[in-house]
């Protein structure tokens, strides 16, 4: 199909099978819409809700430039709830029976009615919060997660007053609520009680720990009308409350789309842009950018460091004399003609034979905060009988990790060379600069074999190709 959004599949752990899949992007967005929202609600909240899941999966999907799943390194979205929740065709099919494909097809019409559109600021995607009910009004989200975001702002929203959860109650009792918050309420005794608010309070004793008065329900009675009107021994009484009843207004943190809300809102002929940009502050919806077959870097940032340099490089240098400066500019400047014509936006701390200082190259990363610094290097050691690829990467950096695996997996099947491992290390780059950084090494330039590889025009431009695939693979839609 020509329809670009079809073209996209997402890497999904699924937990039951615990395999990791390629899902088309409008499949998954279904199965969520249909675990997030009552199918039974109308269309242009349902759309409202589509929006909400294509914002999250954009904004998450490693191929669209988001960071993954948190728990499964390889995966964009998991099944197992951590990335939101899902719920699959097949138990679709099992729950609604003879109405699955009247369900579907709202479900496809949701998705299709919306394509391709998300909720942005700043021309990046939000986070898409919702809950199901917010009870008079949604909240600030520096009260929910301590830290103050534009979007994420209160409104007034009488909208969900017909909603099943607008009030509610729940009761509990004394054991219950001392398992549930871990805490003891201490025993019964006759010369004390706690007082509760707005029921039992100014209490007064004697020496003796007799009752002289006490308000009770906003009434003050003596202890001697107490122990008459409830038919007590002695006025020398405690209590303790062995149940609680509690109270509620809504259901969910109160963070963004309130979802019974949306639905009274698209009641009164409100289409779903007007439902988001009332719940959501200040944002913009529309078209998120797709990457073409032919362009599959397109808006991403890569900075290239072809290391040393200049007559202070202290670089390596082969036994026939090849000096590592100069194979390393090569690459990279290969390297950065194939990225170009992917479609990324491309850096390079140096195009020429002189010195940078390594200051300056993270200094020039740290301003324009790349999505990835690729420092290109040769490798060296005492024994010349040492060879291949090496790939380091600083400790934690699970995106390093990933890309390092995939661009030694190419460098080794592009230019034949073994596969020595991607690995930790705390090199000044790695550490200063404030983005993924990696620091190829490409090949051991001591290694007679490997020298002479790397003089060969056609294998630097196979080392510069085996990186771009690497990339590409790692922001590849399919």
């Amino acid at each position: 199909m020509d329809d670009q959004k079809e073209k996209i599949y997402l890497k999904v752990y699924d937990h039951q099978t615990k395999q990791l899949a390629l899902k088309p992007m409008v499949e998954l967005m279904k199965e969520m819409i249909a675990a997030q929202m009552p199918i039974s609600f109308e269309m242009e909240a349902l759309k409202a809700q589509a929006v909400l899941v294509r914002t999250l999966l954009v904004r998450q999907a490693k191929s669209l430039g988001g960071s993954g799943c948190n728990k499964y390194d390889d995966a964009d979205f998991c099944t197992e709830g951590h990335c939101g929740d899902w719920i699959s065709k097949e138990s679709l099919m099992a729950l609604w029976g003879s109405d699955f494909y009247i369900n579907w097809s709202k479900l496809e019409r949701a998705v299709e009615e919306t394509a391709d559109q998300i909720i942005t600021m700043n021309n990046k995607p939000i986070e898409p919060r919702y809950h199901i009910t917010c009870g008079g009004a949604t909240e600030n989200s520096e009260n929910v997660k301590g830290n103050k975001i534009l979007y994420l702002r209160k409104v007034l929203c009488n909208y969900c007053s017909n909603s099943p959860y607008w009030k509610q109650t729940i009761e509990m009792s004394l054991e219950e609520l001392e398992e549930k918050l871990n805490i003891r309420m201490g025993e019964t005794s006759s010369i004390e009680g706690p007082w509760i608010q707005g029921m039992i309070e100014n209490v007064e004793r004697d020496e003796e720990g007799r009752i002289m008065e006490m308000k009770i329900g906003g009434t003050i009675f003596k202890g001697t009308e107490l122990v008459e009107l409830l038919g007590l021994d002695s006025t020398r009484f405690g209590w303790k409350p062995i149940a609680f009843k509690f109270e509620m207004g809504g259901r969910g943190d109160g963070l963004g789309l309130c979802q019974y809300g949306a639905n009274a809102m698209a009641l009164e002929d409100k289409d779903y842009k007007e439902i988001l940009n009332y719940y959501f502050t200040g944002v913009h919806i529309k078209e998120f950018e797709k990457r073409s077959i032919n362009m599959p870097l397109s808006g991403k940032i890569i900075v290239l460091d072809p290391g040393h340099g200049g007559d202070n490089s202290e670089d390596n240098t082969g036994p026939t004399g090849v000096r590592e400066k100069d194979v390393n500019l090569s690459i990279s400047l290969r390297l950065a003609r194939i990225l170009r014509k992917a479609g990324a936006e491309v850096y390079e701390t140096r195009t020429e034979d002189v010195y940078v200082s390594l200051g300056k190259r993270a200094a020039l990363a740290n301003q324009i905060r790349p999505n990835f610094f690729l420092s290109i290097h040769q490798n060296a050691f005492a024994n010349p009988s040492i060879s291949g690829s090496e790939v380091y990467h600083y400790r934690g950096d699970r995106d390093g990790e990933t890309l390092g695996n995939l661009i030694l997996k190419e460098l080794s099947q592009n230019l034949g060379t073994a596969e020595r491992g991607v690995k930790i290390a705390d090199f000044y780059l790695l550490r200063e600069v404030r983005t993924t950084a990696l620091q190829i090494e490409v090949a051991f330039i001591t290694n007679p074999e490997d020298e002479q590889k790397l003089q060969n025009e056609e294998i630097q431009e196979n080392a510069a190709e085996a990186i771009a695939k690497a990339l590409i693979k790692y922001y590849s839609y399919e």
